[in-house]
């Protein structure tokens, strides 16, 4: 597994449980948004690294 994904599956995590803990949200849904949002996050910026580096 690369290394940025995984940091970003840890850290959209754990942000969906605090918000979880924040707004009142159930904890298996939390946590599975913010890991989808963690992914989101380091695919858009692996993107913008890759077309960075090709110009």
């Amino acid at each position: 597994m690369n290394i940025p994904y995984f940091r970003g599956i840890i850290m959209g995590g754990t942000v969906g449980l605090t918000a979880s803990l924040v707004f009142g949200i159930e904890p298996l849904r939390s946590l599975v948004l913010g890991v989808l949002c963690g992914l989101l996050a380091v695919a858009t910026k692996v993107a913008i690294n890759r077309n960075t580096k090709q110009e």
